[in-house]
């Protein structure tokens, strides 16, 4: 359940993107309260998550200093004491056009800034959420506590599970609902991946990226994120999957649509994958539980091999419709879905509805579960 944390990141990292904008000035004048300091260095950083380029040097006359610039869209800087910006010896923030302050007391920690507008919407956000992370912390350590206490596994998911989700469903709600009622701060824009990143749900994720004002629309940042969008929006949650044939292990085509009025777990994995082979027994012991209720899974193969591709199947016990062109990382059904990594799986339901994505462990029972009842 730990792993819940993850998804309360607020700052999703980004592919490197270079995009010509009309860039705006700048400028950061400061004062520094720690003795003896005759310099700085000062540099800007990206929301692509892009290491920091080579500090500039910057002249500190009398404890004042100040750095001018042309810039795009905001961007985090950090300002340093030495050039390596080792801990406790630099601080970070968001600049954006027009003036910023900095008061760097004796303490980089408590470095103080005015004017940046974006970073004082970050810092409020950032408390605003602050009791949603908490809620989910606070599950999370009383499921850790039972567990220690020797509290069984299944009895714990049951126990908690529906506490987390709905603490979970409450964060997200509060950052749709920011974004909502914020088309017009840059942080909305940064709080949109990372909800996408949870939801896989992009077609959702276009209508609230389209009622992003225009100003922020037009920055680089948001047409990167409108390119991820883009390409995950065929395969979103929502979406319908995309049909295919493909031949079984007799040679025989298979068709997706011809497992309609089921729900189908898409699963695609390879004999040579050692996490996929590792996944199997969770995806054995749901479709044991649900295969009467409903549920199938057919599983699409990246293998070369026939033979190590069908001794799995039957190693692995795994016992539902199997399908593959034998061309690995070319395999046409998972170039059309879009396969980067394995194992990777789609739970589309009995319309042919993709209603979740890359469901792992006993992830997937508890989703069956929601759906389909009790399992037999």
């Amino acid at each position: 359940m730990s792993k819940l944390k993850n998804q309360l990141i607020i700052l999703l990292s980004f592919l490197s993107f270079a995009l010509a904008a009309q860039e705006k000035p700048f400028s950061v004048t400061g004062e520094i309260l720690i003795p003896g300091v005759n310099k700085l260095y000062f540099s800007k950083g990206s929301f692509s998550g892009k290491k920091e380029g080579k500090a500039t040097e910057v002249p500190v006359v009398n404890g004042k200093f100040s750095v001018s610039g042309k810039l795009a869209e905001p961007i985090p800087v950090k300002i340093s004491l030495n050039e390596t910006a080792t801990a406790g010896t630099s601080a970070e923030f968001i600049i954006d056009a027009g003036a910023v302050k900095v008061i760097i007391p004796k303490n980089m920690a408590e470095v103080k800034v005015e004017g940046s507008k974006v970073f004082t919407d970050i810092l409020k956000f950032k408390a605003a959420q602050i009791p949603f992370s908490e809620r989910i912390k606070d599950i999370d350590q009383e499921a850790q506590k039972a567990f220690s206490e020797g509290k069984g596994t299944d009895s714990l998911r049951m126990v908690f599970m529906s506490r987390i989700n709905k603490a979970q469903a409450n964060f997200i709600l509060f950052q749709k609902e920011f974004v909502k009622k914020n088309p017009d701060k840059f942080i909305s824009l940064l709080v949109l991946p990372e909800i996408l990143k949870v939801t896989q749900h992009f077609l959702e994720g276009d209508t609230l990226f389209n009622a992003l004002s225009t100003e922020i629309k037009s920055t680089p940042t948001a047409k990167r994120v409108k390119e991820y969008i883009n390409s995950e929006k065929k395969l979103s949650i929502g979406a319908m999957a995309p049909d295919f044939t493909q031949t079984d292990t007799v040679n025989k085509k298979v068709a997706l649509s011809s497992l309609r009025g089921k729900y189908v777990l898409l699963d695609f994995w390879a004999s040579w994958c050692g996490p996929c082979r590792q996944e199997n027994p969770n995806v054995v012991e749901a479709y044991e539980a649900f295969k009467n209720k409903g549920f199938t899974v057919l599983g699409v193969s990246l293998d070369r091999d026939k033979k190590s591709w069908i001794g799995a199947i039957h190693k692995d016990n795994l016992t539902w419709n199997h399908v593959s062109d034998l061309q690995q990382w070319s395999n046409q059904v998972a170039v059309l879905y879009g396969i980067q990594s394995i194992p990777g799986n789609f739970l589309i339901d009995p319309q042919g509805k993709i209603i979740a994505r890359n469901l792992r462990g006993a992830d997937l029972t508890d989703k069956l579960r929601e759906l389909l009842g009790t399992p037999n």
